[in-house]
């Protein structure tokens, strides 16, 4: 199943709400959020307004490929029916080829999410009380 949670996205003028899967094997320097090009398109955020961008080769289970990387233009924030976690400056990470957005190791930890049990989907924010757990939301 994986963790899966609710985030608020902000690109420049724009807000939208999607839901993202963490996965601790995406290892960045910094906080990082890949969407799928075709999500972007769909909520009308246009890359060419977003300035500068660099291409980086990022290797995965597949193989090496080269995406863009727009740092720190987007605002992430987990989204709860009894919180929100505090907003975090990201670098958008564009993808061609995923269909699925994914959250860096570097963001989960800048969200302050903990992964209880990434099989059944189980986290809670690294504040809850040791005993709750919040669960993975569905694509």
């Amino acid at each position: 199943m994986g963790v899966r949670v609710k985030l608020n996205v902000s690109i420049g003028d724009k807000e939208f709400t999607i839901i993202a899967l963490l996965n601790s094997g995406f290892e960045t320097d910094t906080p990082q959020l890949l969407i799928p090009y075709r999500l972007l398109r769909e909520h009308g955020i246009d890359l060419s307004l977003l300035g500068e961008y660099v291409v980086k080769e990022y290797v995965t289970a597949g193989g090496s490929v080269s995406l863009s990387i727009y740092p720190r233009k987007c605002k992430v924030k987990v989204v709860e029916e009894d919180r929100e976690s505090n907003e975090v400056y990201a670098d958008l990470v564009v993808s061609f080829i995923d269909t699925e957005p994914l959250v860096s190791d570097a963001l989960i930890e800048e969200l302050g999410i903990i992964i209880l049990n990434p099989r059944k989907g189980y986290w809670r924010f690294n504040d809850d009380p040791i005993d709750k757990i919040r669960f993975s939301k569905m694509t």
